[in-house]
């Protein structure tokens, strides 16, 4: 790897860290204490719910606008999703 690929991708790396320090943990901390969840658990509980909620709401917009036909595209939508990571991740690990 070139010099200024690494030194963007930890200038990239550090943004991310620092936003995420600055930004998300607050109110992750908010939620779990108005929740009255352990940090750990409503770490792993709110990112799941965060990381899920695009899905969730592009499944609901297409069922809410074509009710006889949007499930079956999200469900196509979400079958392919998975698909795809899976094998992204699936053939990162291999190589």
């Amino acid at each position: 790897l070139s010099p200024l690929l690494l030194l963007i991708l930890t200038l990239l790396f550090r943004l991310l860290g620092s936003t995420a320090e600055e930004y998300f943990s607050p109110s992750l901390e908010m939620f779990s204490f108005k929740l009255g969840l352990p940090p750990r658990f409503a770490g792993v509980t709110l990112l799941a719910l965060g990381n899920g909620a695009a899905d969730v709401s592009a499944t609901m917009n297409a069922i809410a606008s074509d009710p006889e036909n949007g499930y079956k595209m999200s469900l196509g939508a979400l079958t392919g999703a998975a698909m795809f990571i899976t094998t992204v991740v699936a053939g990162s690990v291999i190589l």
